[in-house]
């Protein structure tokens, strides 16, 4: 009897640890349109970058296996995946590990970053909820123009995601409108007018 006891125990506590899923926990969608939900995942960034939004409000969003940050609009599978658990885990510590993010267009060097210099630098670089061009990117009508092939919709196929950009056409006249930067949203699809996220992708110059 008491062995049989110990064998149901585990079996419980191995099914609740299993319950999980691969990726975390099933997120909350993020109900509306698309662009409704990704103006929601942009305000999110907008108000943790800010101060007045919390880390939750932010990583809630988070599809339940993760968030591709590309830091070009050339994506591969090689592109860190952070999961919600992953995210906060690193950014509430006080001194965040360095993680590698990809390789810098040009030089090639590593791009190496904590997580909240990355968010600075290669998603919230710009205030993309003002003074920008947004659409969503059902084709290769993409705001973003440089000399690097942009294969989200194929990595990210519309049946299954969408992509919101949020474009800024340069700031500085001297360079021409060569310091346009955009960042994409994208979403995947969990019902219907229900999104998660599942990757940031961000948009520049490339030589």
């Amino acid at each position: 009897m008491l062995r049989r006891f110990l064998l149901l125990s585990f079996l419980f506590v191995l099914s609740a640890c299993g319950g999980s899923g691969s990726g975390g926990s099933t997120p909350t969608p993020i109900a509306g349109t698309a662009l409704q939900a990704a103006n929601t995942v942009v305000q999110s960034i907008k108000d943790l970058q800010g101060g007045s939004g919390s880390l939750s409000t932010f990583t809630d969003l988070f599809d339940a296996d993760g968030v591709r940050f590309s830091p070009y609009y050339h994506v591969v599978s090689s592109d860190l995946v952070l999961t919600k658990a992953d995210y906060e885990g690193d950014f509430n510590l006080q001194n965040p590990p360095l993680k590698l993010w990809g390789t810098q267009d040009g030089s090639g060097n590593p791009i190496n970053l904590n997580v909240r210099d990355y968010l600075s630098q290669y998603v919230w670089d710009y205030a993309y909820d003002t003074a920008t061009v947004t659409q969503i990117n059902t084709s290769s009508d993409f705001l973003s123009q440089g000399n690097l092939i942009n294969n989200m919709l194929t990595f990210y196929p519309p049946a299954q995601y969408q992509i919101v950009e949020y474009h800024q056409a340069g700031v500085d006249p001297s360079f021409a409108g060569m310091d346009w930067t955009s960042l994409m949203v994208v979403l995947k699809r969990m019902g219907n007018n229900q999104w998660s996220l599942a990757g940031l992708v961000h948009g520049s110059w490339t030589i």
